[in-house]
């Protein structure tokens, strides 16, 4: 989505790190990373996963709660993140802010739906090149991501973190995903390392 970006002073999310109970009830834009959505209520489900959804660069959050909605929800970095506070007496952009975050809300929970369909390796790849295209002003052959952490990536698309690492492990060898910078390969922790990924749509 393409919201005027707001004159204000930005806040930033480390990866893991949840966006406070009183800025949750707040609009924000997201101008870089990604935020996971989950359903406090079902936690206590086992059976009933809690990720709803995705938020990223250019959407808005918040919608939710200027909605009056009370289902309670918890907001987590899965990258690092920058926010900027939206003004709600800016009536001249508010009205489109808002029709078009419904949209992209809905857009949001069909990819959320998708990325739990498939093979394991195709789930990782969409996933991928979400959180890539997210980052990118142009799409190229090659994008740029920040791999989450295996447990974020785990829960969004319903698997294991076993099945996600072997996963990651064939789009390496097969030069589908490749470490920006191979000097820290032998680092075990994937989190927050920037990867390029292929672009499949591109190479069609």
């Amino acid at each position: 989505m393409n919201f005027p970006l707001p004159n204000s002073t930005p806040i930033f999310l480390a990866a893991r790190t949840q966006l406070s109970e009183p800025d949750a009830k707040k609009l924000w834009y997201v101008k870089s990373g990604a935020i996971r959505f989950d359903n406090m209520e079902s936690l206590s489900l086992p059976s009933k996963p809690s990720f709803l959804r995705l938020a990223l660069k250019g959407d808005l959050i918040g919608i939710e709660q200027l909605a009056g909605v009370t289902q309670p929800i918890r907001l987590t970095a899965i990258t690092p993140v920058s926010l900027y506070p939206i003004n709600l007496s800016d009536e001249l952009y508010l009205n489109q802010w808002l029709l078009q975050a419904i949209a992209g809300i809905h857009q949001r929970h069909q990819e959320a739906m998708a990325l739990r369909c498939g093979i394991v390796e195709e789930r990782v790849r969409r996933l991928l090149q979400l959180l890539a295209d997210a980052e990118q002003d142009q799409a190229g052959t090659d994008l740029a991501c920040t791999l989450p952490s295996l447990g974020n990536m785990a829960d969004i698309l319903l698997s294991t973190r076993e099945s996600i690492c072997r996963a990651l492990t064939h789009l390496r060898a097969t030069h589908m995903l490749e470490d920006q910078n191979p000097a820290h390969m032998k680092r075990r922790r994937l989190e927050n390392r920037s990867h390029l990924i292929r672009n499949i749509q591109a190479l069609q």
